[in-house]
């Protein structure tokens, strides 16, 4: 076998008391594209901080980069040839594509000299030709797509890499495809299969188990900070690396679905526009539980907030049960509305504060007694719920930001229920979480819809919509395209019916002789 191009030999990280990875061996080949999968808190992330040289690891550890053993921490470590990608791109939106893939380099020129943009444009293009990203360099990555901005930040770590002293190149993708519609992360994959093709050995993380079996070649599962075991993606199924994950079986991943045995209207939609959103209209029974999904950009990740007033509303009302509700977040909230973004860091929660402030945040006054704040009530109250919500560790008083993606997830989604909402809605609830987390997240959501709450979920996860929704709104261009009730509720109709909403559109304006920025849409989707 060729010499690895990362090799990890006993690697292993202890914070005090707590050992966090345990001995861990990982080699990746050049050309290689290997997953690190597991559920939250199984060390994904003490691995990459090693890599990054964010933290040292214990005495004994060893890493190599091409055969070269690495002084640790790791230092300079893209100098050499490795680059780490987070979910997070750190690129400026107001700069062009050009600008944020030059910039890591310094435009490769001298701090005196000034920038050669016509020279940086050409480079550009000629990387992004190499990966087939249609995309000028002029063009600002603010106005590009998720999948597109993404393909920016993996050229950038690219030329970077291209530009050092090293003999290969070793990139770590960290939850590259956590943000995207699963539309729009083929497109990331396809990029990352081309980068192995060209040499590169890549260490690609994420939940989705899907992509983590058809992008890889083999999968190092990881549970409670030890290697379980290393497989070839070819020869395993997607429930055999949950359970090495889990270490148990996963016997009923969805929660049963129960028809909803009331007849009562929780909300009620009519006419609603604003955005992109044209003229929609429904109604949603409670205990029901709606999906409303399509292809990216047709409108379901702005609906949620068009309902409680965050985004514009032009025209349309909402009903909760009898009462019609104002384009205002609180009015909606008062009236019994409760909504779960689906950017949790940005919108749902409080990073500084505690995981028991983040919870009891909207109540807090139910804590107060003559002015003063029952600081022990409101902790006790927290270590109840976190235990009722499985929420780990089981400590209150510990910051958000020490909390995993799943158990942020199941604060905000706590949060919600504690409020006992009337209408629940939820934009992509388990995304970027593990799949014994989504599991949890989802058996909470149906039993709220069970205790009566009426439930829309906004999801792009096609597999997720049909095995928790009761029903389906199809949704094209900002209008409803299509319904799918009951048998007809299943992943290959949910499918099938989201791409003839993308056709449909695109086949009428091309008829009309006005096709060429439609198609140019449907083709990003």
């Amino acid at each position: 076998m060729a010499r690895a191009a990362l090799e990890l030999e006993g690697v292993s990280k202890t914070f005090g008391s707590t050992t966090v990875l345990t001995d861990l061996r990982l080699h990746i080949q050049p050309g290689e594209v290997h997953g690190l999968v597991g559920e939250n808190g199984s060390g994904k992330s003490t691995v990459v901080k090693i890599l990054a040289g964010v933290h040292e690891p214990d005495p004994g550890s060893v890493v190599r980069l091409h055969g070269q053993e690495l002084d640790l921490p790791v230092r300079g470590g893209r100098a050499r040839g490795i680059a780490i990608i987070h979910q997070d791109l750190a690129l400026a939106e107001e700069m062009s594509v050009a600008d944020n893939i030059g910039i890591g380099v310094g435009f490769d020129r001298p701090l005196v000299l000034p920038i050669a943009g016509r020279r940086e444009r050409r480079t550009t293009r000629a990387l992004l030709q190499e990966f087939a990203l249609d995309v000028s360099p002029r063009s600002m990555v603010g106005s590009l797509s998720p999948a597109e901005r993404a393909v920016v930040g993996i050229l950038r770590a690219m030329r970077q890499m291209r530009s050092s002293r090293g003999s290969g190149h070793v990139l770590v993708l960290d939850e590259p495809t956590a943000a995207l519609p699963r539309s729009e992360s083929q497109r990331l994959l396809t990029l990352v299969r081309g980068l192995a093709r060209s040499g590169a050995a890549v260490l690609f993380i994420s939940h989705r188990m899907g992509e983590v079996l058809d992008v890889c070649d083999r999968i190092t599962v990881l549970r409670s900070g030890h290697r379980i075991t290393t497989v070839d993606a070819a020869a395993v199924t997607e429930r055999e690396v949950v359970t090495h994950m889990l270490g148990y079986e996963l016997e009923e991943f969805y929660p049963e679905k129960h028809d909803s045995a009331e007849s009562t209207v929780g909300i009620t939609v009519r006419e609603l526009s604003g955005g992109t959103i044209d003229d929609i209209s429904f109604s949603v029974a409670r205990g029901e539980i709606l999906g409303i999904t399509g292809l990216a950009g047709m409108g379901q990740d702005e609906l949620p907030y068009l309902i409680v007033g965050g985004s514009r509303r032009t025209a349309g009302s909402v009903v909760v049960g009898e009462t019609a509700v104002s384009a205002d977040p609180w009015k909606a909230q008062q009236a019994g509305v409760s909504l779960v973004p689906g950017n949790r860091t940005r919108d749902a929660i409080w990073v500084e504060a505690s995981s028991a402030e983040n919870l009891t945040l909207p109540f807090l006054g139910t804590f107060f007694r003559g002015g003063v704040l029952r600081k022990r009530a409101e902790l006790e109250f927290a270590a109840r719920r976190f235990e009722e919500f499985d929420v780990r560790p089981r400590q209150p008083g510990r910051h958000m930001a020490q909390l995993s993606g799943g158990n942020q997830q199941k604060v905000v989604i706590a949060r919600c229920l504690e409020q006992q909402p009337l209408v629940i809605l939820l934009h992509e609830p388990t995304q970027g979480v593990d799949a014994g987390a989504k599991r949890e997240i989802l058996g909470l959501i149906r039993a709220a819809a069970d205790n009566g709450a009426a439930v829309v979920i906004c999801s792009s996860d096609c597999e997720e919509v049909a095995e928790t929704a009761n029903r389906v709104l199809i949704m094209g261009y900002g209008c409803i395209d299509d319904e799918l009730c009951g048998a007809a509720v299943t992943e290959s109709q949910i499918l099938a019916a989201t791409q003839r909403a993308g056709s449909r559109r695109q086949s009428i304006d091309v008829g009309e002789g006005h096709g060429d920025d439609r198609a140019s849409i449907a083709e990003q989707a």
